[in-house]
């Protein structure tokens, strides 16, 4: 329990920051498709990486039903985190709102490498099952 804790707070931290940077241009309740797409491509990878150690080395493209799947999955994902950040701007700007500037900057590192780290995991588990083509 004390884990998803963290990972609730690390999120809520990803949304405060994303919508802090956004704040000028758009509402802060946009901030809530980033949060959504994160979330969506650490599970996406996290489904691929076990769906390769039980289907080793298939080589095809993606049905229909999987298709469906995975929009389905990045739809309901965006579906409940909307009621769990709409509106929480202002809550979260008054807890994190007067952080020192060493700590922005490591903050804003996070979750910048939160970022690069959700889309690399579709080349570390392409490294690790050996998907790449080999071209020698």
């Amino acid at each position: 329990m004390k884990y998803l804790s963290i990972w609730k707070t690390f999120f809520e931290y990803f949304f405060y920051r994303i919508a802090k940077l956004n704040i000028k241009f758009t509402k802060p309740d946009r901030a809530i498709a980033s949060v959504s797409g994160v979330q969506f491509l650490i599970v996406l990878n996290i489904i691929i990486f076990f769906y390769s150690l039980l289907v080793p080395h298939t080589k095809r493209s993606l049905n229909y039903i999987e298709i469906i799947f995975i929009l389905a999955l990045l739809f309901i994902i965006n579906y409940l985190n909307i009621p769990i950040y709409e509106g929480r701007y202002e809550e979260f700007d008054k807890r994190w709102g007067n952080e020192t500037r060493k700590r922005k900057i490591i903050g804003f590192i996070i979750v910048f490498l939160t970022i690069i780290f959700s889309f690399g995991l579709f080349f570390i588990n392409s490294w690790i099952f050996d998907r790449f083509n080999k071209y020698l």
